[in-house]
């Protein structure tokens, strides 16, 4: 799955953790470490698979749980409106 931040999303990163703001609600989220580290390789990769691989790499981890764990956090995100679907999004444009 193709994966981006969304327009109206900005964020910083503050020592191991993310503050992130969704300008369009003016809500402010916070994510711990690892949630900070999926962040910014969704942020650099925009591919689930290629997230998967470069946290792998960085972190002993098992694929399954790894998957089930990203899984989560983007359906999370995706329902704050903080990340985007950019497979859907270019489909519904044609």
């Amino acid at each position: 799955m193709l994966i981006r931040i969304a327009d109206e999303v900005i964020y910083r990163v503050l020592g191991n953790e993310a503050v992130i703001l969704n300008l369009a609600t003016s809500r402010y989220f916070g994510l711990n470490s690892v949630g900070t580290r999926l962040w910014q390789l969704i942020a650099e990769h925009g591919s689930e698979e290629k997230v998967i691989k470069a946290f792998q790499a960085e972190y002993e981890v098992e694929e399954m749980q790894l998957r089930q764990d990203m899984d989560d956090l983007i359906q999370q995100l995706m329902q704050k409106g903080l990340v985007r679907n950019d497979t859907q999004e270019t489909s519904q444009a044609v």
